[in-house]
């Protein structure tokens, strides 16, 4: 059975541009960046996060050696400005319409039928793909996530699963080939020495001001 998709609109007049032919793509980088109470924003769209809950097990082929680092994370992470995404769901439901402050919403009842109206719409070299959300925990082992740059763009934290996403998403560039992107450890950070104010003075000084400087005394 074929699920329709559902286009939520904040304005009624973006709801008529999309059924007169138009689709509005966003760069991953700026959903990363958009702040509102995690609802569009994603501080780690188009990141994979490995991050297991005794600790990242690391193994140096090189010396043969195998340790593990505490409360670290491995991260994939994708060319974010070079990928471009537009949304719907998969749900219609008064939550969606609510969270995203919709006026109107547009039912999507041949799936495949835009996705190769958008693809004749993309340059020949653009790379398009288009699926479902995969929603994870960070505990959850990220393979073969974590070298494919399109599964990247297509999964989110389990906190978002309550969208029930469908995703479009093309780039001009490389960015969705293999291992494309930045890949790195991330290790907890180290408590700062925090100000002991018991034991240190602070000494009053005089100071005047000129045009030109300031001169302490």
């Amino acid at each position: 059975m074929r699920h329709s998709l559902h286009k939520y609109f904040t304005k009624r007049k973006w709801a008529d541009a999309f059924l007169d032919g138009e689709i509005l793509f966003r760069s991953l980088s700026f959903f990363r960046d958009y702040e509102d109470k995690r609802v569009r924003g994603d501080q780690k769209e188009g990141t994979s996060i490995f991050r297991p809950e005794g600790g990242l097990i690391v193994t140096n082929y090189t010396q043969g050696t195998t340790f593990t680092m505490p409360n670290s994370a491995f991260e994939a992470i994708t060319n974010q400005e070079e990928i471009f995404v537009s949304c719907a769901s998969r749900s219609l439901i008064d939550e969606l319409r609510k969270e995203f402050e919709s006026v109107v919403c547009v039912e999507i009842l041949k799936t495949q039928t835009l996705c190769a109206r958008i693809q004749r719409a993309l340059p020949t070299n653009a790379t398009f793909r288009a699926g479902r959300v995969e929603y994870y925990h960070q505990k959850d082992a990220p393979n073969p996530r974590w070298a494919l740059p399109d599964q990247i763009a297509l999964s989110k934290f389990e906190s978002y699963k309550w969208q029930d996403e469908f995703r479009f998403l093309f780039c001009l560039t490389d960015a969705l080939g293999f291992e494309k992107g930045a890949h790195r450890l991330v290790r907890p950070e180290k408590p700062r020495n925090p100000l002991n104010i018991t034991s240190t003075w602070l000494k009053r000084e005089a100071w005047e001001t000129s045009a030109d400087s300031t001169s302490f005394k």
